[in-house]
């Protein structure tokens, strides 16, 4: 990600894992993990709100990531519009059309894939046809983790993109990835080739390296990084300077238990210290 020194960073989406270059998170479900891998982490500002209505200002941030919730909104449209108002640049990832036919996560809506450097989605028809076996694969079986490390681009669309986000919203059927073509097998297989030195370096010394530091040590220090990174270039704006009403973007008046609207009226409550932002 094209971070750079003083970017002032929205992670959207942020999870029970945000990532340290962020300075603000917002996510929509604060008690719920269902779609994630753990409890929500807030060791920095937490906004809940939904990312298709952001409750910030326009260009309030330089820099938004958006990782794996572009396939679970109802409109992506809306998301992607809010994205570039509130930021001059940013990134997206989303599993591939590859990840979404073998796991068929059953809450994501969306498949995604990224042709000519265009994002291409498509309304997500039908689940997986395999059910939970690869997902009971890549708990507990060590050859196909390994196929996973070696071939982690087959996984993944990874999108980065400055002032406008460059997609297209396809209608259901044949797919854009066409797998039968030589060109696309070769450009595939030539990705692998490049990254396949550094997937068999990390195969080989990232375990030992988990294993010889304890994983609290492995907290403690991502925490300490990534405060030293936040911590870079101009002064962080505060939510009280950047928040908005998430349905009419008007001025929002601050009490100890909610946030008013003074254009619209509404009233969103503020819960064990988090904005509750929904519209």
């Amino acid at each position: 990600m094209n971070i750079q020194p003083g970017d002032f960073v929205l992670e959207i989406g942020s999870g029970h894992n945000p990532k340290p270059h962020a300075d603000v998170l917002c996510d929509k479900f604060i008690e719920d993990d269902e779609q994630r891998g753990g409890g929500i982490v807030a060791d920095r500002p937490l906004v809940a709100a939904d990312g298709q209505y952001l409750p910030f200002a326009d260009g309030a941030f330089d820099y938004v990531i958006c990782s794996h919730v572009l396939e679970h909104v109802e409109e992506p449209t809306l998301l992607i519009s809010e994205l570039m108002r509130v930021a001059k640049r940013g990134y997206i990832e989303t599993p591939s059309e590859i990840a979404e036919r073998i796991y068929g996560w059953p809450y994501h809506q969306w498949v995604v894939n990224k042709v000519n450097g265009r994002l291409l989605l498509q309304k997500k028809e039908d689940a997986s046809k395999f059910g939970q076996l690869f997902h009971a694969l890549a708990a507990g079986d060590k050859l196909w983790q390994r196929f996973h490390l070696t071939h982690h681009h087959l996984f993944l669309v990874q999108y980065e993109w400055e002032d406008e986000i460059d997609y297209e919203i396809l209608p259901q059927g044949k797919s854009p990835l066409n797998l039968e073509c030589p060109e696309t097998l070769a450009a595939l297989t030539m990705q692998h080739n490049n990254v396949s030195m550094l997937s068999h370096w990390l195969r080989r010394h990232l375990p030992l390296l988990k294993n010889a530091v304890p994983s609290g040590i492995l907290a403690r220090v991502k925490t300490v990084v990534g405060v030293l990174f936040r911590a870079r270039g101009s002064p962080a704006k505060t939510l009280r300077e950047i928040l908005v009403c998430p349905q009419c973007k008007g001025e929002i008046i601050w009490t100890e238990e909610n946030l008013h609207c003074k254009t619209c009226a509404r009233n969103y409550p503020i819960i064990n210290g988090i904005p509750r932002l929904m519209p």
